[in-house]
């Protein structure tokens, strides 16, 4: 039939490019099974794949695509944080983890919501209003400026630091009377001063109060003391008198054993309620502490 064709089409005026795309026709059809191709079932037996519509990021992607889910009703919260930056904060991984969680909390906290932030040690390092208390599309960029650029050092001036929180939350409520406060309240340790020391511990740990004081860890000969005049519990009362929420996070475990009860009881006092303290452990959850947190802004 292809030689009778070729014939016919040798006497036409582009016979020979009509013959070559008959032959590449046919070449086909005949690889396809023909005209009528035999169709053959699928195979029962053969193994099944299941369709992945996205493709999961490794672990490490996860933890830095970690975020904190906000509730609808973040258009009338108001968010202030009261973080220690003492000394001892540098030990660890403590420092780096406050700033992740404070990084992802950030990038999930709504443009029109009310933040601001204050951190604090010993008088001559602060306490310091880091971020004003505004809108946060107002300040984003200086809220992360101030969390990268905490830095551990000093005392832990508990009390001086909410008597400095609590006139700049007073004005924010009148500037934002229609808005519900709370207050994140962060650290590490029970309140620690020069006077404190010089107070309760006048000749080194041998003749100290022992209720108050211990030798510290990193030096047996010198005192480490819980001044409870800077006990920031009267001021926290006050401030929760006001209408604001206090939410307290505390590194109860990185504390000296001798400690470790005070703090947890100042701790769980400063709060509002004792479900609205947290303990977190010496390794930092703090990121999921303040996912939790979020979820309770609105009630």
């Amino acid at each position: 039939m292809i030689k009778n064709l070729s014939k016919i089409l040798k006497n036409s005026r582009g016979g020979a490019e009509i013959l070559i795309l008959v032959i590449i026709i046919l070449g086909s059809v005949l690889l396809t099974g023909g005209f009528f191709p035999k169709i053959i079932p699928p195979d029962p037996n053969a193994p099944r794949y299941t369709e992945i519509s996205e493709i999961q990021p490794d672990s490490q992607k996860t933890l830095q695509l970690k975020t904190i889910k906000f509730k609808g009703c973040t258009s009338i919260v108001a968010v202030d944080f009261l973080v220690d930056r003492s000394g001892s904060m540098r030990y660890g991984t403590k420092l780096d983890n406050l700033k992740n969680a404070l990084n992802v909390f950030a990038g999930s906290f709504p443009e029109d919501g009310i933040i601001g932030m204050q951190s604090y040690s010993e008088p001559s390092f602060g306490p310091t209003a880091d971020v004003p208390i505004d809108y946060f599309k107002n300040v984003k960029s200086q809220f992360l400026s101030a969390v990268s650029s905490l830095f551990p050092n000093g005392g832990t001036y508990s009390k001086d630091a909410f008597s400095f929180t609590k006139p700049l939350l007073d004005s924010a409520r009148a500037k934002f009377p229609d808005h519900k406060f709370s207050l994140i309240f962060i650290s590490d340790g029970v309140p620690e001063t020069w006077e404190g020391t010089r107070r309760l511990c006048p000749d080194g740990p041998a003749t100290a109060d022992q209720r108050y004081c211990g030798p510290k860890p990193d030096n047996p000969t010198q005192c480490r003391c819980f001044d409870t005049n800077q006990d920031p519990t009267s001021v926290a009362n006050e401030i929760k008198l006001s209408g604001v929420r206090i939410f307290t996070i505390g590194y109860i475990h990185d504390e000296d054993l001798k400690f470790q009860d005070d703090l947890r009881t100042l701790m769980t006092n400063t709060a509002s309620s004792p479900t609205d303290f947290y303990e977190a452990p010496i390794d930092n959850q703090l990121t999921d502490i303040l996912s939790q947190i979020s979820q309770k802004l609105c009630n």
